[in-house]
């Protein structure tokens, strides 16, 4: 018998979660290849840990998509290119395919002229932020990648949510077409959606230091009060501040729409108008080919060098804890929380869909 302390979670091979997933997405009409680029991206997640930005987001998209709030066949289109500069429509297209499109593009510039900025408009949510920070890093690019997003998150000194929690990703490549280190934060102290991970895993609290406030502003460890209340800035005014830096790099240069210009919930049928950016930069326009590769190898060599801290066996640095983990789960298979999975079996009935079996329970 499951218990709230005790919760059940079901394991599939990413496979299988990759394969349902591409199923719903095309039962509702998107295109293979959109369906594919979505669902990969977030079973992606999953496979690193980052279960807030996985198969659990698909709910939402799918939410999204039956209240007509996106153009599912849309790609987009360049609307502006001079230069490093392009700007991007997406068209109110999946934001994953959207990001599809302007990363080839950054690429493009990036290999072409050794720095690519690339802002897109009219987007919906691109997953985690690093599906594309690595996949510029896998080019050999230096990636930055930032995404603003619906008005969640009071400003330091407010009580209005105003602010997205507004992701920053950098991925930096390493030798032999692997990640060398990779930085993907909210600018929140954590993501929303550990919250609605939590709440899948009917976990009676959260840890305060995630902190969430309730309604009236109070810090809460209780989910229900937290999923009415609000996240809070990373570092206080800090957070804020990188929370606005996104929005200028992204809303800002891109013309989309900014903040509370953006709607509250991303489930209906308006359009969210995200606004993303991706800056890629070719580390070969300034070293000899391999050189920087081989600097960031010793960098990482040097910050692990440190002596571990009381309680822990060694320094790990930027991307090694998620790169891990995605080790274990391709080997042992990705925990799908019962509530979820019951949740994704009853779209799945009702789109006529398949559902794979798990190959185990924790």
């Amino acid at each position: 018998m499951t218990t709230p302390a005790t919760p059940l979670s079901l394991i599939f091979p990413a496979e299988s979660l990759q394969v349902i997933g591409r199923d719903l997405l095309r039962a509702l009409g998107a295109p293979e290849g959109h369906a594919r680029i979505v669902a990969d991206s977030l079973i992606a997640a999953n496979l690193r840990g980052v279960d807030s930005h996985g198969i659990q987001m698909l709910t939402t998209y799918i939410q999204q998509l039956r209240a007509g709030g996106i153009n599912v066949p849309a790609s987009g289109h360049v609307e502006r290119e001079d230069g490093v500069c392009l700007r991007y429509n997406g068209e109110n297209g999946l934001g994953q395919v959207v990001s599809d499109r302007c990363t080839d593009h950054a690429i493009r510039i990036a290999r072409a002229l050794g720095v690519a900025v690339v802002v897109a408009n009219h987007s919906n949510h691109f997953g985690a932020g690093s599906w594309w920070g690595e996949k510029l890093a896998r080019e050999g690019l230096i990636a930055i990648v930032m995404s603003n997003a619906c008005p969640a998150v009071a400003p330091w000194q407010g009580r209005t949510p105003i602010l997205g929690t507004n992701p920053l990703c950098v991925a930096v490549p390493g030798a032999g077409g692997r990640g060398q280190w990779l930085l993907d934060m909210a600018t929140t102290t954590v993501a929303l959606g550990k919250l609605v991970h939590a709440s899948n895993l009917n976990q009676p609290t959260i840890p305060r230091e995630w902190g969430f406030l309730d309604a009236d502003g109070v810090p809460t460890t209780d989910p229900v009060a937290a999923q009415r209340g609000k996240p809070t800035p990373i570092g206080g005014y800090k957070g804020t501040a990188l929370a606005m830096m996104v929005e200028i790099l992204c809303s800002g240069l891109s013309g989309g729409a900014m903040t509370t210009e953006l709607p509250v919930y991303r489930t209906g049928g308006d359009p969210l108008g995200i606004s993303h950016t991706f800056i890629a930069i070719d580390p070969k326009r300034f070293l000899p080919p391999g050189e920087f590769e081989t600097r960031m190898e010793r960098l990482a060599g040097l910050v692990k060098a440190s002596e571990p801290a009381l309680g822990y066996d060694e320094v790990l640095v930027a991307g090694e804890p998620e790169w891990r983990r995605e080790a274990e789960r391709r080997r042992e298979g990705i925990p799908i929380p019962v509530k979820l999975w019951t949740r994704l079996s009853e779209l799945a009935t009702e789109l006529n869909v398949p559902i794979p079996t798990p190959t185990g329970r924790v």
